[in-house]
C-alpha cells in the first residue's frame, strides 16, 4: 500500500522553489510510492500572492490538478471543528482535518502549528 501524504502549502512553496529537502517527498509520490493530497484552502493559499505571475499560477493550477484535493465533506468540516476549538488557526485545522480524515502524514516545515492535534502524524523534510 502506498502512504498518503497531505502536503501542506509550504511544501509545496518549497517544491515551485526547487528546495532540496523536499525533492524525496515529490520523487516518492511521483513514482507511484506515495499519493499525495491537498487541502483545498492550499490552493488558495498558493495563488493568493500578488507578485505571482499568470504562467506560475497556470503552473501551480497543473500541478495541483495532478493531486487529490480532499473533500470538505461534514466528515472533515466537523473534524476541523474539534481541532480548532484548540485555539487553532482556522486554516490549520482544516489542513489537519484533511489528514486525519484520510489518513494521512502531514508534510509541513511548520511543525509546531499542528502539535496540539491528537492522533496527527508529522513529517517535517527539512528537518534532518
Amino acid at each position: 500500500m502506498s502512504r498518503k501524504y497531505l502536503l501542506d502549502t509550504n511544501i509545496l512553496i518549497g517544491f515551485f522553489k526547487g528546495e532540496l529537502a523536499v525533492k524525496s517527498i515529490f520523487d516518492e509520490i511521483a513514482s507511484g510510492n506515495a499519493i499525495g493530497f491537498y487541502c483545498p484552502i492550499t490552493w488558495i493559499e498558493l495563488l493568493c500572492y500578488p507578485e505571482l505571475s499568470e504562467t506560475e499560477a497556470f503552473e501551480m493550477r497543473e500541478f495541483l490538478r495532478n493531486l487529490i484535493c480532499v473533500s470538505l465533506t461534514e466528515s472533515v468540516l466537523d473534524s476541523a471543528a474539534q481541532i480548532r476549538r484548540e485555539r487553532i488557526k482556522i486554516a490549520d485545522a482544516l489542513i489537519a482535518a484533511c489528514a486525519l480524515v484520510e489518513g494521512c502524514t502531514l508534510v509541513t516545515r511548520n511543525v509546531d502549528d499542528f502539535k496540539r492535534v491528537d492522533g496527527l502524524i508529522v513529517l517535517n523534510p527539512f528537518d534532518s
